[in-house]
């Protein structure tokens, strides 16, 4: 099973698609899918905090990745100033990948358009599934 450590650095691969979270440069705010490229804005340090839930900020900005509105299919996911908590589990089917929710929800990262693999491609939320593209793989930079 895979394992997270709390302060270090990971590129973050969709395991349908295979490209990375990604700070878009187009808008400096967006959490998009796209090619891995070894650029800071790829790169996510990943806190554990005091309560269990973890923090994903990026690299390059130093921002936390969080929701656009509220929690429901389709929100966008964003970067903003303050930290925002997230629940990490292992995949019940493939335990090398996980899955990011809003705690207590059962909605999680999902790369948009079933796991689109164009660049540029926004990540949201939505309500857990089987589909590939709400899992994820964390790889130590």
């Amino acid at each position: 099973m895979a394992r997270v450590q709390s302060g270090a650095t990971y590129k973050i691969v969709n395991a349908k698609a295979g490209n990375v979270m990604d700070l878009s440069g187009g808008d400096d705010k967006s959490i998009i899918g796209y090619d891995f490229h070894d650029g800071v804005n790829q790169k996510w340090v990943i806190e554990q905090q005091g309560d269990g839930a973890w923090t994903f900020r990026s690299a390059g900005s130093g921002q936390y990745i969080a929701i656009e509105g509220v929690a429901q299919d389709g929100a966008p996911l964003v970067v903003q100033n303050e930290p925002f908590q997230w629940d990490v589990w292992p995949d019940e089917d493939d335990p090398s990948t996980f899955r990011v929710f809003i705690p207590n929800t059962r909605q999680n990262w999902d790369l948009s358009d079933h796991g689109n693999a164009t660049p540029g491609t926004k990540v949201t939320l939505w309500d857990k599934w089987d589909g590939e593209n709400q899992k994820w793989r964390f790889e130590q930079q």
